[in-house]
């Protein structure tokens, strides 16, 4: 089903702040010469839910929200343990941007996807 015009401007949303949390993980560990296969485990658990979300599977979107409160808790200890840091206060606000994107999204999205169900039943 097509989006309508909010639930398509919801979803670049979301990607563009998906997008930058990751980099912002990458930013955040690169920084202080982190191994490569750090940076891997902190980014492959928010890749994992992209071909899911892709097909506009919602559940993935609310698993995607519940693996982000662990980036959030995480987020919220480097930047108490680095009061100074920029990326590390970036990276708290742009995780709760992305969980409030989702949310909508998850909201609006399924609005429209029931309502199309309704309809198709009362079709027939």
């Amino acid at each position: 089903m097509a989006r309508g015009s909010t639930t398509r401007k919801i979803w670049w949303a979301l990607w563009l702040s998906w997008s930058l949390v990751i980099v912002q993980q990458i930013v955040l560990d690169a920084r202080f010469g982190a191994p490569v296969q750090w940076l891997i485990l902190q980014v492959v658990p928010l890749l994992v839910f992209v071909p899911w979300v892709l097909r506009d599977n919602l559940h993935s979107l609310i698993w995607l929200s519940f693996v982000l409160l662990g980036y959030f808790v995480l987020a919220v200890q480097t930047a108490f343990a680095r009061p100074g840091d920029g990326v590390a206060l970036a990276g708290v606000f742009l995780q709760v941007i992305l969980f409030l994107v989702a949310a909508l999204y998850i909201r609006f999205r399924g609005r429209e996807l029931r309502r199309q169900q309704t309809s198709e039943v009362m079709e027939k």
